[in-house]
């Protein structure tokens, strides 16, 4: 299968390049960067640039499938400038795709990233695939929008995957590096009162959602969350479990996160318990469906 994949340099992205090449597939990588160029074989790099709408239409030739992973990071300040960023980059690499596909034949599988801050902020209810309750907030509005954009595919048409993705671990990078740090030096400590819900999912489970996706031709919403999420409490005593630390410090206060993170701090504190239906439904063969063994896992890849 060939397949063109954005965001390629990014934690996720890295990782689903191999597993994609391990498996015999051949990439077409749409960068930024200029010049990228790479030894492999089994891989074409093509430049494009969201921004300004351009893009090398030769990357789309032969294309079976499409996984796109591109926007700018959303663990940043938020003020005005950065909001921009965030949901401009998101929607207009969509947009481009779009337009690019809408000028070939092929109408290739497109397999979109997205996120489970779409749900609103809720300590008790837990959301499936199926719930129309959007979030207000800025980074729902996110979602929402950026979701609503990648639905356009299907008027091509073209099969669609919306992946909302959770809380992705892995021990080279995103949230399981900086809360693992201080709580190996028995300095770990959880969020407000650590009883919000953390919809996780390790990154090998993540990497093997989106090729289960493809080979098994999946459409529509899927939550890409692990089985079993739990509170921010437990995953912090997890951890702490793991590396042998005492873990004392009671729960870090709003306020300060807020002084530190401004507006952005919602996030550690927001609690969404998405539970995976579609992925349980067809029977995804979870490698880390437990809490427990996926940071034992992590924490052993980091010794």
């Amino acid at each position: 299968m060939r397949i063109l994949v954005t965001g390629a340099t990014g934690l996720i992205g890295t990782q689903l390049c191999s597993h994609l090449l391990t498996k015999g597939h051949s990439l077409h990588i749409l960068t930024t960067r200029s010049p990228w160029r790479t030894d492999d074989a089994q891989t074409r790099v093509f430049q494009w640039s969201p921004k300004n709408m351009q893009i090398d239409h030769l990357a789309l030739e032969g294309v079976n499938a499409i996984i796109n992973l591109a926007g700018a990071k959303i663990n940043q300040r938020w003020t005005a400038k950065n909001k921009r960023s965030i949901l401009k980059s998101r929607m207009q690499s969509t947009r481009l795709l779009f337009d690019a596909v809408k000028q070939t034949d092929q109408k290739p599988h497109l397999i979109n990233a997205s996120a489970i801050g779409i749900y609103p902020s809720d300590f008790e209810r837990k959301y499936t695939e199926s719930d129309t309750s959007f979030s207000n907030d800025f980074d729902g509005e996110v979602v929402r929008q950026w979701e609503e954009e990648t639905k356009q595919f299907e008027m091509l048409p073209c099969k669609t995957t919306i992946l909302r993705i959770g809380l992705v671990l892995s021990s080279k990078g995103g949230a399981f590096v900086p809360l693992s740090l201080p709580t190996r030096w028995g300095l770990g400590a959880w969020f407000g009162n650590g009883q919000q819900w953390q919809s996780w999912i390790h990154i090998d489970d993540l990497v093997g959602v989106i090729d289960y996706c493809l080979q098994n031709q999946l459409e529509g919403y899927i939550n890409a969350t692990a089985p079993n999420p739990v509170r921010q409490r437990h995953l912090i005593q997890t951890i702490a479990k793991e590396v042998g630390a005492p873990q004392f410090l009671p729960g870090i206060p709003k306020f300060l996160m807020s002084i530190a993170l401004g507006k952005m701090y919602k996030l550690v504190y927001d609690s969404i318990y998405a539970k995976p239906e579609r992925l349980l439904g067809s029977r995804y063969p979870y490698q880390f469906p437990e809490i427990s063994a996926c940071v034992a896992d992590l924490i052993a890849k980091d010794k």
